[in-house]
């Protein structure tokens, strides 16, 4: 993939960035980045920017770490999903033969009956 070069501005410093990422993208995480460092400087006026970096680096952390625990979770419950209808599809596929079986037999007796009534003298 082809790294895209893009300059950004935060918390009035721009960076040049290296990334896979499109311009676009990269330049919205950015804005997000910057306005909620000034959020938060905004919020408590004694605070550095370096103070507001960490502090917005763990909540973000916190996020990610959330949201892919949540990816965890949705990943076993598709996992669980997919046994419950193998299972599922093996007992249907059980009595499907099982229904095939009946039907034959069925099909087998009456053909005997058939073979009876006809052997039988009619009075």
């Amino acid at each position: 993939m082809e790294k895209n070069k893009v300059r950004v501005t935060i918390a009035g410093i721009t960076y040049s960035l290296l990334t896979d990422e499109t311009a676009e993208y990269t330049t919205e995480l950015a804005a997000e980045v910057d306005a909620k460092l000034a959020e938060m400087q905004g919020a408590n006026p004694f605070m550095s920017t370096n103070q507001a970096a960490v502090l917005l680096a763990i909540e973000f952390a916190d996020k990610a770490k959330k949201a892919e625990q949540t990816a965890e979770g949705y990943r076993e419950q598709i996992k669980d999903y997919l046994k419950d209808a193998s299972e599922a599809q093996t007992e249907r596929d059980f009595y499907k033969r099982e229904l095939d079986r009946v039907r034959t037999e069925a099909k087998a007796k009456a053909n005997q009956i058939n073979l009876f009534s006809q052997d039988a003298p009619e009075n």
